[in-house]
């Protein structure tokens, strides 16, 4: 973060905003200059430069800054600071700056000695010295001025000198925020120092640090991180560092959710979904997914033809279910194609398309998806394909089973049984089945429990 020089404005920018009149009118309420200069005080003498320089009159401001200064004027010597900061009237000159704003500091002038500090961490008019920023930033804050704690902050989120350390720097953020600092740089840090937290926090709860993810996730959302919300509602939601508490992750949720946090508006749906916390509502559920969904959350998208497919009759739609489950699947979701694909194979929510489903089956498996390549492994089996070849399902099998798919081990068991591709083998077809059923596999259709039950015996469940 680049701070601004205090005061910059009110010194460059009153003569163009409110016209000549308001400088003739500082100029006359000025002593007057027929005033003998040695008869001056420095206060007279500083208020003759400033109109002057309202004027635009560079010469004669710092004609009558430099004799201000010489009486121990700070506010001369600020201004004399300025002037050599901008170019404005002058030669820009940084070394000069610094000597005018080091002046004014030694006189006890906070804006000066933010002023020292800033040109010290950027190395402007004095060799960068971050030791020096810190000393002069601190004495700044020591006498109440924001600009000062914003410079501490800097150090600190930046490690310029300094250990980073970014809870001390949101320490010294939330300072200069609390007088209401709104400069545009410093915001913008701030905002920075909140993503920045945000991932700290995700570092730390993948390292299983979850107290100081929680720490890290509430000044992320102090400071406007909307994600920071949804990581504590997570850390409620299954109870990682805290008692787990569905009714505080659902109040968290909904603060990301009411930013725009797409994840939020995602979780809230699983929640009304699964029940968590809330009475499970498919309506509400419905709503968030459409809402995350609308906004490109593809999880969302899945999640919605999920429930439209297996949600009860007051929701259930095929059609709709096919319809999202497009939408994910176009978007690179895998478990979205094998979905389309097995709607596709049934014909639900749409004409049973052998063609559509291997073309969807085959899409998850070029993405490594082991359950597209057991799916397109069945169809070969149950000659749902041109010109079946046994032997390439055996091997899809086989490449789907190493990744433990359950109906991949069936599918080996089948083939051995049948001798579709390999030797005909009872006892590896049994214990093919044998694995599939360990592995998860449910004997649904009647007539697959009695073939299995007959080849396993006591074994078949």
């Amino acid at each position: 973060m680049k701070r601004t020089i205090l005061f910059v404005l009110a010194l460059c920018l009153c003569f163009a905003v409110f016209g000549t009149a308001f400088a003739e009118t500082v100029a006359a309420d000025a002593p007057k200059a027929e005033t003998p200069a040695t008869e001056m005080t420095a206060e007279e003498l500083y208020q003759i430069g400033y109109a002057a320089l309202q004027l635009q009159d560079y010469g004669k401001a710092m004609e009558y800054f430099e004799k201000a200064a010489d009486l121990g004027s700070a506010d001369a010597l600020f201004d004399m600071g300025i002037i050599y900061y901008t170019g404005e009237g002058v030669e820009q000159d940084y070394g000069r700056a610094f000597e005018c704003f080091q002046k004014a500091a030694e006189l006890g002038d906070a804006r000066a000695l933010n002023n020292v500090g800033d040109l010290y961490e950027k190395g402007l008019g004095v060799e960068q010295d971050y030791a020096q920023a810190l000393k002069y930033y601190q004495q700044t804050a020591d006498l109440g001025e924001a600009y000062g704690y914003a410079g501490l902050g800097e150090l600190y989120r930046c490690g310029k000198g300094v250990e980073q350390d970014l809870l001390k720097a949101a320490e010294y953020f939330k300072k200069a925020l609390e007088p209401g600092l709104d400069d545009p740089e410093f915001l913008q840090a701030v905002e920075e120092l909140s993503v920045s937290l945000r991932e700290a926090g995700l570092d730390a709860f993948n390292a299983q640090d979850y107290e100081k993810a929680m720490t890290c996730y509430q000044l992320a959302a102090d400071f406007g991180n909307i994600e920071g919300w949804r990581g504590i509602g997570y850390l409620y939601d299954y109870g990682l560092g805290v008692d787990q508490d569905y009714g505080k992750a659902l109040e968290y949720y909904q603060k990301g959710a009411d930013l725009g946090d797409i994840k939020a508006l995602y979780n809230l749906g699983v929640m009304y979904c699964d029940g968590e916390g809330v009475k499970q509502d498919y309506g509400k559920a419905l709503e968030y997914y459409q809402q995350a969904a609308d906004l490109g959350e593809v999880d969302a998208m899945y999640n919605l033809g999920y429930v439209y497919y297996y949600g009860p009759d007051t929701v259930q739609d095929y059609a709709k279910a096919l319809e999202w489950y497009l939408k994910a699947a176009e978007l690179g979701d895998t478990d979205a194609m094998i979905e389309v694909g097995y709607m596709y194979n049934h014909g639900q929510g749409t004409e049973q398309n052998d063609e559509k489903a291997l073309e969807y089956y085959q899409k998850a498996a070029d993405l490594g998806e082991p359950y597209g390549i057991a799916n397109i492994a069945w169809m070969i089996i149950e000659d749902r394909v041109p010109d079946p070849d046994y032997a390439k399902a055996v091997e899809y099998f086989t490449q789907a089973a190493e990744s433990g798919v359950p109906d991949a081990l069936f599918g080996l068991g089948e083939c051995y049984y049948a001798g579709k591709g390999v030797e005909k083998d009872p006892e590896k077809a049994a214990e093919y089945y044998r694995q599939a059923l360990e592995a998860g596999y449910e004997l649904e259709d009647p007539t697959e429990q009695a073939h299995v039950k007959e080849v396993l015996g006591e074994d078949a469940k």
